[in-house]
């Protein structure tokens, strides 16, 4: 595990260079060459088996390591992974096959028992059961900055509610617990799902759908050159969302939405039990 952590920091570190000293053209591809891997028609888990086909017929070392790992982390156990191998092995021919032995020395070292064994997050399974849900979530904050608490809330097509995730952070802006309500949420439901996310955050919701994407291309600098405001968090969604196929619903707040007003109680009351 150490070795792909270190080829991964390796990654960032080299990509966060190439960015700084490119030009918009080689942010515009690295922009492209992540968003074609989020989930659409295809979900990113069987993109993920395509990219390693293909970096095996073009015979690129680095990118066969880098969709390694991401298909072991998107679930595929290893004869599936190998079953990919084999066809990126019939597609290039013989003068592929160093590259596979590489790979297949890349693959010996995963240990797929534990390092990418997927856990349910519900004891009953039903988390595991559906293929589209509807996430609610909220946040909360008390002076601004100050104590904060967050909520979502997890349904099923027919509105069966399934799991509620709520907690707190001691100092902490309304925004950021806006945000870690959707991550805590969205980390809940299994990856390659429909999500429907129902939110009465402007910020959260015009950030998703379509400020993000100009930061990431700007390097997660805003128009101004500033730097992203929480861009951590907005980060860390970033690799999160590429997992599902979203769609985004505006809720207003204190409308009587049954299940927004609930993950508001929550959030409330997180920030109480401080």
């Amino acid at each position: 595990m150490k070795e792909q952590e270190e080829f991964n920091q390796f990654r960032e570190k080299m990509d966060k260079i190439i960015l700084e000293e490119g030009d918009l053209n080689t942010r515009r591809f690295f922009n492209l060459d992540n968003s074609v891997y989020q989930t659409g028609e295809l979900s990113s888990k069987y993109k993920e088996l395509l990219g390693l086909t293909a970096s095996l017929v073009l015979r690129c070392d680095d990118c066969i390591r880098y969709h390694l790992i991401n298909a072991a982390e998107a679930g595929w156990t290893k004869k599936e992974i190998y079953e990919a191998l084999n066809v990126g092995l019939i597609v290039g021919g013989s003068i592929v096959i160093p590259h596979l032995r590489r790979a297949a020395e890349i693959l010996e070292k995963f240990d797929f028992n534990s390092e990418f064994k997927t856990e349910t997050k519900n004891s009953n399974n039903k988390l595991t059961e559906v293929k589209k849900y509807q996430l609610y979530t909220d946040g909360a904050c008390s002076g601004n900055p100050g104590p904060g608490g967050y909520a979502a809330l997890i349904l099923e097509n027919d509105n069966q509610e399934l799991e509620e995730i709520s907690g707190s952070e001691e100092d902490t802006t309304n925004n950021r617990m806006e945000l870690k309500a959707v991550i805590e949420g969205l980390k809940r439901v299994p990856k390659g799902s429909s999500v429907e996310l129902f939110s009465d955050s402007t910020y959260v919701l015009k950030g998703l759908s379509k400020w993000i994407k100009t930061w990431k291309s700007n390097g997660w600098k805003t128009a101004s050159k500033k730097n992203v405001a929480n861009k951590d968090l907005w980060q860390h969604l970033d690799k999160l969302i590429s997992d599902y196929k979203l769609e985004f619903q505006k809720v207003k707040g204190h409308s009587g939405d049954e299940y927004n007003e609930k993950v508001d109680s929550l959030a409330k009351k997180e920030i109480k039990k401080d």
